[in-house]
């Protein structure tokens, strides 16, 4: 606005300039050089004009051409800067959608164009690596660990490198040298963290977990159940050579995670092997508070060894009261009256269940037990036949009976870590190699039983095996058949 009222103040200005001139035509005269020189004044103001233009356009073109070179060089070096950009975009762009030849080649372009060596080689690496070029790319990241600004990235880069080609050690020293060094860099944690599990080494895993869990990289509740799972297989790592420790690390685990059922199976154990039975009770009865597991029963009802039948049932039948309304505490009952020989309550306990589910081989192997105690031996014998096709139960799976509950390697833990830790549930890498260690029938119901039955129902001192879908369809192994 104030510009367009100048423009209308300076034309009125000149319009009357202009008319001022007309009517008063003055004269204007120069002597130079001897010559005398006349004319109307609104002449030579037209020619100071002129002459004051052509002097403005000369000085224009002297001051043009003398700064011409460095205005020729700005524009190359702002053309080159928008073509490197450019190249950087495309490369970009290519590596993040797998093209990975086409990221080379703009990662090589504007490493060309653009005077940054840190982003060149960031990005020569990232398109090496979307091309599969492993070594190129580890070339790159080595190169980048030299300069402060881009160690860190460098390092995740070789981590990464180190973790696709499964070489843990060199994932452990890059990704351990990011954490000790970068307290932000929560994938520092999670690199260094995996891949001390990839190598079963316990120890250092649990130590990598506390300091990621105070600095905030994973929440409280994982860390706990991860640290839990931890410390169990280390336990269990030094149960034979290092009892003592086992059991120290065995009730830390306990404490990490209460319803951890291999810790306070394991606990429970040593505890009582140390006659330290008080301890022993408290640690199985909090574990079978949160999740009941047939192996807690197990280990409850072994713990004293001194215990008469009779007390050892009422401590029983104490363990299923903590959880009364839970299948495994119903079954704990029902093998307590089996074991007491009372048919009355071994059928009100097995009831509901059985009107409920289908029955397992588990199930079966309690009918089995049952029709005997009644005295129904055809039936006991077709019941354990159908327990040798029956499915079976994920947690029974886990309880071997001639040895430790939770028979798992070095790979089942590393599984459990992630699979406890994370998801809060246990694996049974028995039951998915289709092995079911059913209970027991009594030893006269099998040995009375013909040969070609009993080679198939043997399941007190072996597994059984079994594909998943080819138990026969039955109503149930309570109808007297």
């Amino acid at each position: 606005m104030i510009r367009l009222i100048l423009t209308v103040i300076l034309c009125v200005l000149t319009a009357a300039a202009s008319v001022w001139l007309t009517l008063n035509p003055g004269t204007v005269a120069i002597d130079f050089l001897g010559q005398h020189y006349e004319g109307p004044f609104a002449l030579g103001v037209g020619l100071l004009l002129v002459a004051t233009f052509i002097l403005v356009l000369i000085w224009r073109g002297v001051a043009l051409a003398w700064t011409a070179p460095d205005a020729w060089r700005r524009f190359r070096t702002r053309r080159r800067r928008e073509q490197g950009f450019d190249a950087l975009e495309r490369a970009l762009i290519a590596a993040a959608a797998g093209e990975g030849e086409l990221a080379v080649r703009q990662a090589a372009r504007a490493d060309a164009l653009l005077d940054r060596p840190a982003l060149s080689r960031l990005l020569a690496a990232r398109a090496a690596e979307a091309a599969g070029d492993l070594a190129s790319a580890q070339t790159h990241y080595e190169a980048l660990l030299e300069a402060p600004k881009t160690r860190l990235v460098a390092q995740r880069g070789l981590a990464q490198l180190a973790l696709e080609q499964n070489d843990a050690a060199s994932t452990v020293r890059h990704a351990g040298d990011a954490f000790a060094n970068s307290p932000q860099a929560r994938w520092a944690f999670e690199a260094l963290f995996n891949a001390q599990v990839a190598e079963a080494r316990w120890s250092d895993a649990v130590d990598t977990l506390v300091e990621g869990e105070r600095r905030k990289h994973i929440a409280p509740d994982r860390a706990k159940r991860r640290r839990a799972v931890l410390l169990t297989a280390q336990a269990h790592a030094c149960a034979q050579s290092d009892p003592d420790q086992a059991m120290d690390l065995a009730e830390r685990a306990c404490s990490a995670s209460p319803g951890f059922a291999p810790a306070a199976d394991l606990a429970g154990t040593l505890l009582s092997e140390r006659r330290r039975h008080k301890r022993a009770c408290d640690v199985i009865e909090a574990a079978w508070t949160i999740t009941p597991h047939p192996a807690l029963a197990r280990t409850y009802g072994a713990l004293r060894k001194s215990d008469t039948k009779p007390k050892r049932a009422e401590r029983l039948r104490a363990l299923a009261d903590l959880r009364p309304e839970h299948r495994e505490s119903q079954l704990l009952r029902a093998e307590i009256a089996l074991d007491n020989a009372n048919p009355e309550g071994a059928r009100e306990a097995l009831g509901p269940i059985l009107a409920q589910e289908r029955p397992t081989a588990r199930l079966y192997a309690l009918g089995a037990r049952l029709a005997h105690l009644e005295g129904r031996e055809d039936e006991a014998r077709r019941f354990m036949a159908r327990a040798a096709h029956a499915p079976g139960e994920a947690d029974w799976s886990d309880i071997d009976g001639e040895g430790q509950a939770f028979r798992y390697g070095a790979e089942d833990w590393k599984r459990m870590v992630y699979t406890y830790g994370d998801e809060n549930r246990l694996i049974h890498p028995r039951y998915e190699r289709f092995e079911i260690a059913a209970e027991a029938a009594p030893e006269t119901l099998l040995l009375d039983a013909p040969k070609a039955t009993r080679a198939q129902t043997d399941v007190k001192t072996q597994a059984v095996y079994f594909e998943p879908g080819k138990a026969p369809d039955d109503p149930g192994i309570m109808d007297g058949d």
